[in-house]
């Protein structure tokens, strides 16, 4: 996690590598652990292994149930802020 500022505006940088296995488990831990630190101003990136919508996916692939359950932890905690 970095913080600091861009143009007198507070930023966090939040990156995060997820295993290949359990990953909606290890995402959602990780966003309950760091609940306090994230708001509006916090951006993620990193390697989630796990495509989360239909533009990082090929067309073969569906959405499957530990995808759906990532996205939803994500919207919710986009919710709170």
């Amino acid at each position: 996690m970095l913080k600091g500022s861009i143009h007198q505006k507070d930023i966090t940088i939040l990156s995060i590598y997820v295993p290949h296995t359990g990953t909606s488990r290890y995402i959602k831990q990780i966003l309950l652990d760091l609940k306090r630190e994230i708001d509006s101003n916090t951006i993620m990136v990193g390697n989630f292994n796990i495509p989360l919508s239909a533009l990082n996916r090929s067309f073969r692939q569906k959405i499957n149930k530990e995808t759906s359950q990532v996205n939803y932890t994500i919207d919710q905690m986009n919710l709170q802020h």
